[in-house]
């Protein structure tokens, strides 16, 4: 717990530029609206709201920048795919647990 004489980090500005940046990452255009108003009302410089969109950007892409290394990795690195039709992580890749992760049904293109 912090101390009475502590002053908090996190201040109404900070709150909502957290608040802007969780809202460019969730794709709410409404919050968005709503909070970037409000740090114009709290006279929040342009600048760092821009900052604040840019870093929830560089969070929500990071998953989109693995999977598209991963798909030139496949695709024209030369990698081979692992394990069974889910990445792996399933018992489906040998052939004495044909379709185990999903009963073979589900057009997932493991062949069982």
């Amino acid at each position: 717990m912090r101390p009475e004489s502590e002053a908090s980090l996190v201040t109404e500005s900070v709150a909502e530029l957290i608040a802007l940046g969780a809202a460019m990452a969730a794709n709410n255009e409404e919050a968005f609206q709503r909070h970037n108003f409000r740090l114009h009302k709290l006279g929040i410089p342009r600048e760092d709201r821009i900052q604040a969109v840019n870093i929830a950007l560089q969070v929500k892409m990071a998953p989109h920048r693995n999977l598209v290394e991963m798909a030139e990795a496949y695709l024209t690195g030369g990698a081979e795919p692992e394990g069974g039709c889910c990445g792996g992580e399933c018992d489906c890749a040998g052939e004495e647990a044909a379709g185990s992760c999903c009963g073979g049904d589900e057009g997932c293109g493991c062949g069982h």
